[in-house]
């Protein structure tokens, strides 16, 4: 039989394999999304318990900014087009502004998966394709003990291959005490009902800093407000290099 938990980590691991594969190629001085490797009707497809607002379409935009790059989730109305001639300065704008912001225009079914999704969609829909310093925003959802399990394996791996020496002058260390609690931890995803909200418990890897636990807080009613109402740091993870 197959739990619930069972079904939200299926959805996430086969929707953060799909980031994954995705890759940039270079036009001229810019890189831009491989379209081989990206198809933003594909992508969606995978959040089938999703609806975007009438009216409106949802696309995307790869910002190569020369030291980072990161793709925007935008929607505009279907009979237009994103104006991409007008300056990088405006068009960063527009971007970034509530009003064109994908995730403001789709709603969750009303299903507990489909408020997962949605809350994925909000946090992570836009963790791929990340270039260069917009690698040190990185991060993804661990929902299995195989998964937590490797990454265990490769902190403690990685710890003992750095010298003593070596930890003194980068300051690079994994911190035992929190390799334990990892081993303790249940990765899997947890999705309560609470009065008018879905309370959502999940653990995120960033990959440049630590592994968290963190509980979301999200409106089962219009607007669907997302509140992040606690976070545990479970171990660091620093990095021994800079970009």
């Amino acid at each position: 039989m197959i739990s619930k938990s069972q079904d939200y980590c299926e959805f996430i691991l086969e929707i953060q394999k799909y980031q994954d594969f995705v890759k940039l190629k270079s036009v001229g001085n810019n890189d831009i999304i491989d379209s081989s490797s990206f198809s933003i009707t594909t992508y969606l497809s995978y959040f089938d318990n999703i609806e975007v607002e009438e009216g409106y379409k949802i696309g995307v935009y790869y910002f190569d900014n020369f030291l980072d790059g990161n793709p925007y989730l935008y929607a505009n109305l279907e009979n237009k087009e994103l104006n991409e001639k007008v300056d990088k300065e405006s068009l960063y704008e527009l971007l970034n502004s509530e009003k064109f912001r994908a995730k403001n225009h789709i709603k969750p079914k009303n299903t507990e998966i489909g408020f997962l999704q949605y809350l994925f969609f909000s946090e992570m829909g836009e963790q791929f394709a990340l270039k260069w310093h917009a690698n040190y925003n990185e991060k993804y959802i661990i929902c299995s003990r195989e998964e937590l399990d490797e990454i265990i394996i490769e902190l403690q791996t990685d710890n003992k291959e750095v010298t003593d020496n070596e930890k003194i002058d980068s300051g690079y260390s994994v911190d035992s005490i929190g390799l334990n609690r990892l081993e303790k931890i249940n990765p899997e995803i947890v999705i309560e009902s609470k009065n008018d909200f879905y309370i959502i418990t999940w653990i995120e890897n960033r990959t440049h800093s630590g592994i968290y636990r963190c509980v979301y807080q999200v409106q089962q009613k219009v607007p669907y407000r997302i509140d992040k109402i606690n976070e545990e740091k479970l171990i660091d993870t620093p990095i021994d290099f800079l970009y």
